[in-house]
């Protein structure tokens, strides 16, 4: 409980990557910046069938061990896409990339859940800690978003060395880790026992209806996010905007998501079970509005300034939809499901950041980024109220509200 804010500050994602990432893929490799959307898309794919085996990795080596081998296909992720000379090399690095996020976004959210004692105040503690590392993340990845702009444009490679290196630091934090639930040494042998357990988990989750209307919204608002992140520094590449100055704005804009990362606490007692619909309308009406906005900014300059607005909206948005998601996916849950839950969090996020990150690709191929923006908020505003509204009456209900079937796994009632 105590190593895990730090430890999640520097390896929720790649520190001195992003935002530069897009830049270093284009320019330096050669890649089309439709084609490194489409990179994407090949990461959440493969990152699909990597849930499975992610699953009885855990199972086989605990928690720690899991996270340790995370975070070692993280650092060869990095080292590949240095070394790489073509596409198919990139290719090969998100695999190696979704494996190692398989593995850590499952076992990193269950060792803590695992290492909390069970009592009423479990899951505000969860939100607490994991909240308290995210935020530190964003500052972090904020000052190293403005060093990796002023250093790529004195070399390109020192950033993504820079990362590599923030990797290893990381890998050896996930050695003082200590494993929260004893495994039994048979356990290794138990092929069959994983395969039924497995299977009885997601029975569970799709008898569930608070489960299943968790899972959909998770997974409309990570694609949406997912194509945001490149549309977003498309559409400042497109407005001419150098590099070192695509750093300090999204530096900002980390800033922005740690302080509300601070407050999904403030935003959950405010909104209750309309949380997750506020910010997903908020998302992808923003998204609509920036989109038209970048058609008028190339004949007004001035615009550039309500894109960056409606840019801190949104990454105030990313901050609080994060732990807020990973809070109410772990209610009513102990180390039987976790785990699996997350899991399947994880195998249905990727399915929407794939399937949305071809036809983003698909779009910026064919048109300019603002068009590209206005369909994207569109297409996600229709699907976000319909999801919206298959969760209105099976989500954020008082425990005892659900069926007995929903809370089977919750210690407190079930004791």
């Amino acid at each position: 409980m105590k190593l895990y804010p730090k430890y999640k500050t520097l390896s929720w994602d790649y520190i001195f990557f992003y935002t530069i990432n897009f830049l270093f893929l284009t320019q330096v490799k050669g890649i089309n910046p439709a084609d490194v959307v489409l990179i994407d898309s090949f990461y959440y794919l493969f990152a699909v069938f990597c849930q499975i085996p992610a699953t009885f990795i855990i199972e086989f080596l605990g928690k720690k061990n899991s996270i340790i081998l995370g975070n070692i296909l993280s650092c060869l992720y990095m080292v590949m896409i240095i070394f790489s000379t073509n596409l198919f090399n990139l290719i090969i690095a998100e695999i190696l990339s979704s494996l190692s996020f398989a593995i850590k976004e499952s076992a990193e959210p269950s060792l803590l859940s695992e290492s909390i004692p069970p009592y009423s105040q479990k899951d505000r503690i969860f939100a607490k800690i994991s909240s308290k590392g995210l935020s530190m993340y964003y500052i972090i990845n904020a000052f190293s978003t403005i060093a990796a702009g002023i250093l790529y444009e004195i070399n390109p490679y020192v950033p993504i060395i820079l990362s590599l290196s923030t990797l290893i630091l990381v890998t050896i934090m996930s050695l003082f880790f200590i494993e929260p639930i004893e495994r039994r040494k048979v356990a290794r042998t138990e092929t069959f026992k994983q395969f039924k357990d497995l299977s009885e988990a997601f029975k569970f989750i799709f008898k569930s209806e608070r489960i299943k209307g968790l899972l959909l919204f998770s997974s409309i608002m990570m694609g949406l996010f997912s194509i945001l992140t490149n549309y977003e520094v498309s559409m400042l590449e497109d407005l001419n905007i150098p590099a070192k100055y695509l750093g300090i704005v999204f530096a900002f804009l980390g800033i922005v998501s740690a302080i509300s990362a601070k407050k999904q606490e403030t935003f959950h007692n405010k909104f209750t079970n309309r949380s997750l619909s506020v910010l997903g309308g908020i998302s992808s009406i923003g998204c609509i509005i920036v989109g038209i906005f970048g058609i008028i900014a190339e004949i007004y300059p001035l615009c550039i300034f309500f894109i960056i607005f409606f840019y801190i909206i949104r990454h105030f948005i990313k901050g609080l939809f994060y732990p807020l998601i990973e809070k109410y996916l772990g209610n009513f849950t102990n180390e039987e499901i976790d785990t699996k839950i997350y899991t399947a969090d994880s195998f249905f996020k990727s399915i929407s950041c794939a399937v949305f990150g071809v036809l983003a690709s698909f779009l910026l191929d064919r048109l300019e980024t603002s068009i590209c923006m206005i369909i994207v908020g569109i297409t996600f505003s229709i699907i976000i109220v319909l999801v919206s509204s298959f969760m209105k009456k099976r989500v954020g209900l008082k425990p005892n509200e659900y069926p007995k079937e929903d809370v089977k796994y919750d210690n407190l009632i079930t004791k």
